[in-house]
């Protein structure tokens, strides 16, 4: 019962905050209008949805590379272990160590070298633009 509440509270705060910047934004907007503001200074120059969407792209792709070397990681981990005291990762209390955080450092690895990534390709494709729209 109380994981059911839990779920509710978060979604209704989620739907609260959303709901406030919207009609906020609208208020906002709407008062800029009246005061005679022109309403073409609400729409952008570049489409921001389609960035946002090449930015989650690359996110997922560098998460699934992540994924992958993660398994090649501790798979090397593994077959290091059966090779020599070296390897093994042993810790004070005599069991074996946490291989599983190959995927997690891979993961988080991957996935800020391709926010980075698209970071430069964005900047890159603004820049671009941008001369394009002086030369005009």
């Amino acid at each position: 019962m109380a994981e059911t509440l839990i779920i509710i509270t978060i979604l209704l705060v989620i739907f609260g905050i959303a709901y406030y910047y919207l009609t906020t934004r609208n208020k906002e907007r709407m008062a800029l209008i009246q005061a005679g503001a022109s309403p073409k200074i609400f729409k952008s120059g570049t489409n921001n949805a389609l960035y946002i969407l090449f930015v989650l792209g690359m996110l997922a792709i560098g998460i699934a590379i992540g994924t992958g070397f993660g398994f090649i990681l501790e798979r090397f981990l593994i077959s290091m272990d059966s090779r020599g005291p070296f390897f093994r990762d042993q810790n004070q209390f005599g069991n074996q160590g946490n291989r599983e955080g190959a995927y997690v450092v891979t993961i988080f690895l991957f996935g800020g070298l391709s926010l980075i990534t698209s970071f430069f390709m964005i900047r890159k494709w603004t820049k671009k633009n941008e001369e394009e729209f002086r030369d005009q």
